[in-house]
């Protein structure tokens, strides 16, 4: 019996001791795990203040890279723009290309009645003078200043003057013949208008013509009270021009004669016989393309060796008489101003016709 309760007291005995030391075992487990939660919410708390400390500065600097960006301009391209070919000079109704080192510029001419230029940099030359061809590119721009040189220079002699001078000069070098220096013209039988008026007139008209046309242009006189013998007028013109176109109008006892002609030194003239071929194509010219312009009858080219003017000329010269001022048509045809335009653009047409324009 006491060995019984021996036994019943050891294996109580034992149990217990199992329970505590399970007991010990749960304990240490929850206060193990109380540890290592504790130090997992720290870590985690640390990671997430990392990152979010990490994305405010990442968002920081992005707003100092965007500041950068807005407030400093960055050039894409470093190049100046520079021409890579140019021209200061060109004649009139000639063309060139300029060319600067970018694409995509804008192309302007100062002055537009004297050279345009297209959108690719082609510029055409048309009246004497200056203008400045810029290119454009951004904040960039280069610009040349080009001058236009004339096609050819002419000289436009207005015949007459107000007041004829009988004084005699030789009517060529060398020569023992003379005649008045200057007479006073005849004058419109209808209109009643003075040939000395009507010559200027129709220069003034003709040397802008040629001047749109790109020609530069001399003229023997720009009023009627001057005092010009036909010698000064052509040792004037030579000085400077490449042709002489000497304006008069015809005049005649018959009223029925009517009609321009052209008159140009012949191949046997004494002073300027070199001259004659050559100013017999430019009558030839003008004469065809005033006709044409005017519709005015034509009486055709004629030799004429006794012409003062000519006969001092050292370059090709001719005399256009543009119509009868004693024939009531032509009288009136020349008065009108709308009509002296077409006379001007038709002798314009024969000069540009002469030079191969």
């Amino acid at each position: 019996m006491k060995d019984f309760r021996k036994l019943i007291t050891l294996v109580a005995a034992t149990v217990i001791a199992l329970c505590l030391f399970v007991t010990g075992i749960v304990i240490s487990g929850f206060r193990d795990d109380g540890h290592a939660s504790d130090s997992s919410k720290i870590t985690v708390k640390a990671a997430v203040k990392s990152e979010t400390q990490a994305a405010t500065l990442s968002a920081a600097r992005a707003s100092e890279v965007s500041a950068v960006s807005t407030d400093i301009p960055v050039a894409e391209d470093d190049e100046t723009l520079g021409f890579t070919a140019k021209k200061t000079s060109l004649k009139a109704g000639k063309s060139y290309t300029f060319k600067v080192n970018m694409s995509g510029v804008t192309w302007t001419s100062s002055k537009e009645e004297v050279a345009t230029v297209s959108a690719s940099g082609k510029v055409v030359a048309k009246t004497v003078g200056k203008t400045k061809i810029t290119a454009s590119a951004g904040t960039q721009s280069v610009s040349v200043t080009l001058t236009v040189k004339p096609k050819k220079t002419i000289g436009i002699d207005a015949g007459h003057q107000r007041r004829a001078n009988l004084g005699m000069e030789p009517v060529g070098p060398g020569s023992s013949t003379s005649k008045y220096k200057v007479t006073g013209g005849t004058s419109g039988r209808t209109t009643g208008i003075a040939e000395y008026k009507l010559t200027l007139r129709v220069a003034k008209k003709l040397k802008e013509e040629l001047k749109s046309r790109g020609y530069a242009v001399v003229m023997t006189r720009t009023k009627h009270d001057v005092d010009i013998s036909n010698k000064e007028r052509a040792l004037k013109l030579n000085k400077s021009c490449d042709i002489a176109i000497r304006l008069h109008a015809d005049g005649s006892d018959s009223t029925s004669i009517k009609g321009a002609s052209v008159l140009y030194p012949g191949p046997d003239n004494p002073y300027v016989a070199n001259l004659s071929a050559k100013s017999k194509k430019l009558s030839q010219k003008v004469l065809d393309s005033y006709i044409a312009a005017t519709g005015l009858s034509s009486r055709g080219l004629h030799v004429r060796n006794d012409l003062t003017g000519t006969n001092w000329s050292t370059i090709p010269v001719t005399l256009i008489e543009m119509g009868y001022m004693t024939n009531a048509s032509d009288d009136v045809y020349m008065s009108k101003k709308a009509n002296q335009y077409k006379m001007a653009k038709g002798m314009a047409d024969g000069i540009d016709a002469y030079f191969g324009y």
